[in-house]
C-alpha cells in the first residue's frame, strides 16, 4: 500500500449498515479482513465492496460512491480486473466495471491457499528427507536480546522429554508477576502432556507475595520441585538445562529491573558435556538453595 492510500480517510461508505447485505455488518471491519487476506489494499477493498453494492458503474462514481480519489481507483480497478475479482465492460472506450459475486472471488482464494497447503506439505517432506553429508558437531552461539531469548527459552522447555532445570533470573520474583504466571502455564501443560517429565526450577522467593505464592503452590501440586535461593546467594545469571539444550542468560542492567539481554546456547552437546552440565545444576540446586516442602497450616503455606 502506498503513502497516499494510507492517508485516505476510513470514511463509513454506507449511511445504513443494513443495506450491504441485508443484516447488520461492519463495513471497516470487512476492509480490514479483506487487507488481512492479502489480496486487497484498503482502496482495492473499498472499491470492491462498493461494486457489490451499486452494479455496473464507471470509474467516476465508483470514486464518489467509495470516496477513493479517482486517480487511484484506475489504479486498483487495473489490479482488481487483473485478479479476477473485477470485470472491466469489453468496449474500446470508457468501460464499465462489476464486481464478480464473493463465492466466484473466494472460492477462487480458497483454492489457491489450499494448493500452496499442499505445495508446502509436499516440500516439507521432500526436503526432510534430504540428509546432511556433514556431521554436525556440537555448537555455541550468543544469543541477544530480551524477546530472542524468551523464545528460546520456551523452545526448550517444549522441546524437554526427560528433564529440564531451570534456575529463573531475579527478573521474574520481582517484576509483573505476568511472566511467572505464563511460564507457570507452560510448565503445567508440559506436565500434563509429559508426567514422567523431571522438572526442577530455583527462584527467588518473596513469602509477601500471595500471588507468587499461589503460583508455586500449583506448580508443586504438579509434582514440580521448587528450590528458593538462600539470601545470600542469587546469582546474577539464569540457567536452563534440557537433555539436550543448555543456555544461560546474564545480568546485563539494573535499571528499571534486573535485564538479562545476553546469553550462550548450546545445541547439539556431546553427553560428556550435557553430563556435566547437570552435575553443575544440581550442585547449584543443593549447594546454593533450599528445597520448598509444603505443609498444611492455616491453608496451603510455604515453608522451608
Amino acid at each position: 500500500m502506498n503513502s497516499e492510500e494510507k492517508k485516505i480517510e476510513n470514511t463509513m461508505l454506507f449511511n445504513n449498515s443494513e443495506d450491504v447485505l441485508g443484516y447488520d455488518v461492519n463495513v471497516e471491519e470487512i476492509y480490514k479482513k479483506l487487507q488481512n487476506i492479502g489480496s486487497f489494499t484498503i482502496n482495492d477493498s473499498k472499491i470492491y465492496v462498493t461494486l457489490l453494492k451499486i452494479g455496473l458503474s464507471n470509474p467516476a462514481e465508483i470514486s464518489e460512491k467509495s470516496k477513493v480519489d479517482r486517480a487511484r481507483v484506475y489504479d486498483s480497478l487495473k489490479r482488481l480486473v487483473k485478479r479476477g475479482i473485477v470485470e472491466e465492460e469489453p468496449v474500446q472506450r470508457a468501460p464499465r466495471y462489476r464486481a464478480f459475486p464473493p463465492d466466484v472471488v473466494f472460492g477462487t482464494i480458497r483454492r489457491n491457499l489450499n494448493n500452496q497447503i499442499k505445495l508446502a506439505t509436499s516440500l516439507e517432506n521432500q526436503l526432510a528427507q534430504i540428509k546432511t553429508e556433514s556431521i554436525e558437531k556440537n555448537s555455541v552461539w550468543s544469543i541477544l536480546g530480551n524477546h530472542k531469548i524468551n523464545k528460546k527459552f520456551y523452545e526448550i522447555v517444549n522441546g524437554a522429554k526427560e528433564f529440564c532445570f531451570i534456575f529463573l533470573t531475579l527478573d521474574y520474583s520481582i517484576s509483573s508477576i505476568n511472566e511467572l504466571e505464563i511460564l507457570e502455564g507452560v510448565l503445567l501443560e508440559k506436565r500434563r502432556s509429559n508426567p514422567s517429565l523431571n522438572v526442577k526450577i530455583a527462584l527467588k522467593i518473596f513469602p509477601e507475595k500471595d500471588d507468587q505464592k499461589s503460583i508455586i503452590n500449583r506448580l508443586f501440586h504438579a509434582n514440580i520441585e521448587i528450590y528458593r535461593w538462600k539470601p545470600t546467594s542469587v546469582l546474577p545469571f539464569g540457567l536452563i538445562l534440557t537433555e539436550s539444550e543448555f543456555m544461560q542468560t546474564f545480568l546485563s542492567g539494573t535499571i528499571p529491573k534486573p535485564l538479562y539481554e545476553f546469553g550462550i546456547l548450546m545445541e547439539k552437546a556431546s553427553q560428556d558435556q550435557l553430563l556435566g552440565f547437570q552435575n553443575l545444576c544440581i550442585w547449584v540446586f543443593y549447594q546454593l538453595c533450599k528445597k520448598v516442602v509444603f505443609t498444611k497450616k492455616n491453608g496451603s503455606a510455604i515453608e522451608d
